[in-house]
């Protein structure tokens, strides 16, 4: 049986949401040894030469237009990789996961500010159930809950990649060539966020006196190097080229509750390679997440639920 072009775009949104998942472990043994900052820049470093190397073609015929567009995304990405990273020092991996996930509150309103699209009675029912599931899924739970700097620096994250997400999907709805465009705007994106990180390195981890040691010191560890290529390589090169190319034929709305998924997808990796164990409590909110998921798809699924004035 073949899938639409809409099915196929909410696989490989849920295959980049794979991705993401597999990065936290990874990134965090790294940080052991290399400054938050200094390591984005160096990741997306990675991630430009070897964007370069790959579609250099593609990359000399970038347009005027395509160069803002590439800029846009490159400041929404690049600040919410940045701001999310900080906030990650100040609060916990819970809230820092719960928070994110809100990306899929501010990309609806992100969808509406920019091009007026409006949400479907399913995809509400969806976002609600999605969020409710990521708050259980959050060890401390809301009642505990004192919002602090690190959670301010995470919000502020959500909310870039909700209107990420959705220039996204407008820029790319009107490429005219898909393929070559995909490849530009995330070779600017790499570009834009190496230069966002190395500024802020030298700005709040130290003098650039200090930045060889700093890298000297971060090259001598294989956990490093393995966050390095995991994420350069599938976290950045894949997954970023793969959004950018496909996330306009599926809605903004639905990409982000897809994202949304991660701290789940993630638990379940662990469970797989058997870093965590799976318990019913936790069984049960994943299920919740993802019925979440599958509400906002209900018009997808059942196409005679879809009305003339909904937008999917």
């Amino acid at each position: 049986m073949s899938i639409t072009r809409n099915q196929r775009a909410d696989l490989f949104m849920l295959f980049i949401t794979l991705i993401w998942s597999g990065t936290f472990v990874i990134i965090k043994n790294a940080l052991d040894d290399v400054p938050p900052f200094l390591y984005t820049g160096l990741r997306f470093a990675l991630a430009s030469f070897i964007g370069y190397a790959l579609w250099f073609r593609s990359i000399h015929g970038i347009t005027k237009k395509e160069l803002w567009q590439g800029s846009v995304l490159g400041l929404f990405f690049g600040l919410g990789f940045l701001s999310q990273t900080w906030g990650l020092q100040h609060t916990s991996v819970a809230n820092s996961s719960f928070i994110t996930g809100s990306m899929a509150i501010f990309t609806p309103i992100a969808a509406f500010l920019i091009d007026g699209r409006t949400v479907t009675k399913y995809q509400a029912i969806g976002i609600f159930t999605v969020l409710l599931g990521l708050a259980f899924f959050s060890q401390h739970g809301l009642d505990d809950w004192q919002f602090n700097i690190g959670d301010m620096a995470t919000l502020f994250c959500a909310v870039m990649w909700g209107m990420y997400i959705t220039y996204t999907d407008t820029f790319m709805r009107d490429a005219e060539d898909i393929a070559a465009s995909s490849a530009r705007l995330t070779f600017i994106q790499f570009i834009i966020s190496c230069i966002f990180a190395f500024a802020g390195s030298l700005l709040l981890e130290g003098p650039i006196s200090e930045m060889p040691n700093l890298i000297q010191h971060a090259f001598a560890s294989s956990d490093f190097w393995i966050a390095l290529i995991y994420t350069a390589i599938l976290a950045s090169i894949v997954a970023t080229y793969i959004q950018t190319r496909y996330q306009h034929e599926t809605s903004p709305i639905k990409a982000a509750l897809m994202f949304s998924t991660e701290p789940v997808t993630a638990t379940l990796l662990a469970v797989m390679v058997g870093v965590e164990t799976l318990s019913i409590e936790k069984f049960f909110i994943g299920a919740i997440v993802i019925c979440g998921v599958l509400i906002s798809q209900a018009e997808d699924i059942f196409p005679s639920l879809k009305t003339d004035n909904q937008d999917s």
